[in-house]
C-alpha cells in the first residue's frame, strides 16, 4: 500500500505541472495503467501470502490434530494437492536406500504403476541423490524420467528435509504441460522443511507410543509368568501373549527333553497341526537350537523364526513362530525382549518340576514314590465313588528277587527293576498309575477299569515280561556305568576316569566271568476292585496285596484276583 500511495502521489504532482498541455489525458491514462499494474501486483503477491499462511496453517494443524504419521501425511498431501489445483499428490519416504510410497491423494493406488525408487532412480530418487527440488514443466523432456503415474506431464518433485536430511520425496503432477509456476515450485520448497519436521515429531510420537505400549506388554507378560512355577502355564502364557502382540498365525513352545534327545512341545497358539507333541530338529529350528541365536527364513505361506530359549549356558527350548508377513523391527525387538524374561521364568519352571519330581518320584525307576502314591489312590478313590465309577488296583512283585541281586549284584537287580518298569509303561495307558510301593513290589491304579479289564491287561505285562530273555552281555556296559554313576556324571578328568574303569574291571566285570549269561524274570500279581471293598482304601491295598502273596504260593508267574468270598 506505501508503494501505491507513493505512486498516486506522483501522478498528482505531474499532473499539476502540464494542466495546461495537450497531453494531459494520454499521461492520465498512462498513470492509471501504471496504477493498476502495481495494484495487481499487490494483489498478486497478498494472494501468495495468504496461501502460503493457509498451507501453513493446514500443516500446522495437522501436526498438532493427527494421531498418526499416516494421517498426517494424507492430510498434508491432500492439503497440498488442493491448494496447487495438481491432479495428483504422492509422498514417499525414504527407508535404506530405496523411497516407498506411503500416501496418495487424488489418484487411486491401482492406477500408480511406480511404488517405489531407488536412490538416483527417476526423478524422484533423482531428487534425493542431489537433495534439491525439480520443477519439470514438461517430464517427457526430462531423460531422467520414469513413469509413475499414467499421463503425467508436468511435475513437482521436492526432496522432503528436516534439517539437511532427506526423509523422503513429495510429488505433484498435473495432465497439463507448463502447468505449475515458479511461485508454485517456491512455495512447496518453503514449507517441504515444515513438512519434514513434522514428519519427524510424528515418527518419534509413534516409536514412543510402541515403546510404551511393548513396555506394558513386557511388564504384563513378566508379571504373570513370575507368579507360577508350573511349567505348562508359563509356556501357554508367553506364547499367546508373543503371537498376539505380533499377530503371528501360529507360536510353539518346545523344551529341551535330553532323554530322548527332541524338543517336546507344551504350549501352542494358533494354526498348529493337531495332536503335534514334537518339534522337529531341522532348519531353522536346528540352527537356533544349536547356534544359540534367532533365525528367519521366507517359506512357501509366510515366514518363520526361531528364538533360543536361553539359560545362563544351554538352550532350554525354541519358541518357533509363523507369520503370515515378514516381522518388522519393533515386532523382532519385542520378540528378543519377551524371551529374555521367558527363558528364565522357565527355567525356574522346569528347575520346580524337577525338585516337585524327586519329592514325588522314585529315583531309580522314575515311577511315582510310595507317599505319592497314598496321596492320588486317595484322590482316584474318591471320584470313582462319586461317580460310581470302576477302579482296580495292582500289588506285584518280582519273582526271587534277592536271589538275583545275591547271584548277579545290585547294579545288575536295579536293571531288572527298570527294565520291568519299561514293559509296565509301553502296556499301560497314560491315565494309568505306575508306583514303586517298596524294594521289588510295585502298584498300579487302573481307573475306569473293572476286574476283568485289569486281568487281562496283568495278563498280558506278565507273559510279556516272562517271556524276555535278560542277557547281561547286553547290558555289561550299562551296568558298569550304573554301578559307577557314570551315565549321568560328565567329567573331563582322564585319571578319574580311569581309576573309576579300573574299579569296574576288578569289581563288577569279574562278577560276570563265572555266572550265567542270560535268564527270565517272571512276577507274582494280584488285583482287587475297589467295588468289591466297598470304597475302602485300605482294604483296596491290603487285599491287592494278598491277591499277590496268593500267586506266590500258587508257584509264582500267577495273576490272582481277590474275591470277597474267598476272604478269611
Amino acid at each position: 500500500m506505501t508503494k501505491l500511495y507513493k505512486k498516486i502521489k506522483e501522478i498528482q504532482g505531474d499532473s499539476l505541472c502540464i494542466n495546461n498541455e495537450k497531453s494531459l489525458g494520454d499521461l492520465k491514462l498512462v498513470n492509471i495503467i501504471s496504477i493498476f499494474d502495481e495494484i495487481d501486483k499487490i494483489g498478486r503477491k497478498m494472494r501468495i501470502l495468504q496461501f502460503e499462511n493457509r498451507i501453513l496453517y493446514d500443516t500446522a494443524l495437522a501436526i498438532h490434530t493427527s494421531a498418526s504419521l499416516q494421517e498426517l501425511l494424507d492430510i498434508i498431501l491432500a492439503r497440498l494437492t488442493t491448494h496447487t489445483n495438481a491432479d495428483f499428490g504422492l509422498i514417499f519416504l525414504l527407508d535404506g536406500d530405496e523411497l516407498t510410497l506411503k500416501s496418495h491423494s487424488n489418484i487411486s493406488e491401482k492406477n500408480i504403476e511406480k511404488k517405489s525408487f531407488r536412490i538416483g532412480e527417476g526423478l524422484v530418487g533423482w531428487t534425493v541423490h542431489k537433495g534439491e527440488g525439480m520443477l519439470t514443466q514438461n517430464v517427457k523432456r526430462d531423460y531422467r524420467y520414469i513413469r509413475c503415474v499414467d499421463n503425467t506431464k508436468a511435475q513437482i518433485t521436492i526432496p522432503i528435509k528436516m534439517y539437511e536430511r532427506v526423509l523422503g520425496v513429495l510429488v505433484l503432477g498435473s495432465e497439463k504441460i507448463s502447468y505449475f509456476t515458479d511461485s508454485d515450485f517456491k512455495l512447496i520448497n518453503t514449507i517441504s522443511g515444515e513438512i519434514g519436521l513434522a514428519i519427524n515429531n510424528a515418527r518419534l510420537t509413534e516409536k514412543l507410543k510402541k515403546e510404551n505400549q511393548n513396555n506394558q506388554v513386557l511388564f504384563e507378560l513378566t508379571k504373570k509368568i513370575t507368579a507360577s512355577v508350573d511349567l505348562n502355564k508359563v509356556a501357554e502364557i508367553g506364547v499367546k501373549t508373543i503371537a498376539e502382540v505380533i499377530g503371528a498365525q501360529s507360536c510353539v513352545l518346545a523344551v529341551s527333553d535330553e532323554e530322548s534327545n527332541s524338543l517336546k512341545i507344551i504350549a501352542s497358539y494358533g494354526i498348529v497341526e493337531k495332536n503335534q507333541q514334537l518339534l522337529e530338529l531341522n532348519g531353522t529350528i536346528e540352527e537356533a537350537f544349536h547356534k544359540k541365536y534367532p533365525v528367519g527364513i521366507k517359506i512357501n505361506d509366510g515366514y518363520a523364526y526361531s528364538i533360543p530359549l536361553l539359560s545362563m549356558k544351554n538352550c532350554i527350548g525354541i519358541l518357533h513362530v509363523h507369520a503370515e508377513n515378514v516381522l518388522s523391527k519393533d515386532e523382532i525387538e519385542l520378540i528378543n525382549s519377551a524371551v529374555t524374561p521367558l527363558s528364565t521364568a522357565l527355567e525356574n519352571a522346569l528347575l520346580y518340576k524337577n525338585i516337585e519330581n524327586l519329592a514325588l518320584r522314585d529315583g531309580l525307576t522314575n515311577m511315582y514314590n510310595y507317599r505319592y502314591f497314598q496321596e492320588v489312590l486317595d484322590e482316584y478313590v474318591k471320584q470313582a465313588e462319586l461317580y460310581n465309577a470302576h477302579l482296580s488296583l495292582v500289588m506285584l512283585d518280582i519273582d526271587n528277587f534277592k536271589q538275583y541281586n545275591d547271584t548277579y549284584g545290585h547294579p545288575v537287580g536295579d536293571l531288572l527293576l527298570k527294565k520291568i518298569t519299561d514293559v509296565m509303561q509301553n502296556n499301560l495307558r497314560p491315565n494309568d498309575i505306575i508306583a514303586r510301593y517298596g524294594g521289588d513290589e510295585f502298584s498300579i491304579i487302573l481307573p475306569n477299569t473293572d476286574i476283568k479289564e485289569a486281568s487281562t491287561i496283568m495278563e498280558r505285562i506278565k507273559n510279556t515280561i516272562s517271556a524276555h530273555e535278560f542277557k547281561i552281555e547286553d547290558e555289561k556296559e550299562k551296568t558298569d556305568e550304573e554301578a559307577l554313576g557314570e551315565s549321568s556324571f560328565k567329567d573331563d578328568n582322564i585319571l578319574r576316569k580311569s581309576f573309576k574303569r579300573w574299579i569296574a574291571d576288578k569289581w563288577v566285570l569279574n562278577k560276570f566271568k563265572t555266572m550265567s549269561k542270560s535268564f527270565n524274570i517272571t512276577i507274582s500279581v494280584g488285583i482287587c476292585s475297589l467295588a468289591d471293598v466297598h470304597y475302602d482304601k485300605e482294604a483296596l491295598i491290603k487285599n491287592a496285596d494278598k491277591a499277590s502273596l496268593e500267586s506266590k504260593q500258587k508257584g509264582k508267574n500267577q495273576v490272582s484276583i481277590w474275591k470277597p468270598l474267598t476272604t478269611e
